[in-house]
């Protein structure tokens, strides 16, 4: 009996994840964001078994042209989720702040800790991972290989595993 309703449970989680309707997931996230003032424009939407494709999608915030981006792919279980973006051109002005080309951001939520979300990033400047505290507003990345610094070097703190970026917003 135990088995069966074990089964069943299996049965059921599987068969939500697969037929969740991801197209109006991704619209209520867009609603969601649509009240922080972030606009995702112009995308084509792919739905797969499990996951959601997004093609060139254009990023505003407050009404300001901020990314190009050549892929978001969404991919979520009931309890894990990640958003991975490869070929994030920021636009020009903004690279006083952060480099032009970000190659892959990969952002990992968790239902267990639903105030963190993981964060890897990998761009000409190397690779950095770290964490976002959601209800915090606080962020902070460790680069753990480093390349071309350029203008993110007075950006960062020297720290003793090495550089890191820290922010609250």
């Amino acid at each position: 009996m135990v088995k069966k309703v074990l089964l069943f449970t299996v049965v059921i989680l599987f068969s939500l994840m697969i037929f969740a309707p991801k197209r109006e997931l991704y619209y209520l996230l867009e609603d969601r964001l649509l009240r922080e003032d972030i606009i995702i424009d112009n995308e084509d939407i792919e739905s797969g078994l499990l996951s959601l494709k997004l093609k060139h999608p254009v990023l505003y915030v407050k009404g300001i042209k901020v990314a190009e981006i050549e892929e978001v792919r969404l991919f979520t279980l009931l309890a894990y989720s990640t958003l991975k973006a490869s070929n994030v051109k920021l636009d020009a002005l903004l690279k006083r702040w952060a480099p032009e080309l970000i190659e892959m951001i990969k952002i990992e939520y968790q239902l267990l800790s639903p105030d963190r979300v993981a964060l890897t990033v990998e761009g000409p400047f190397g690779r950095a991972a770290g964490y976002l505290l959601i209800k915090k507003r606080f962020l902070h990345l460790d680069l753990i290989e480093e390349k071309e610094l350029g203008a993110l070097k007075p950006l960062l703190e020297k720290g003793e595993k090495g550089w890191y970026y820290e922010s609250s917003f």
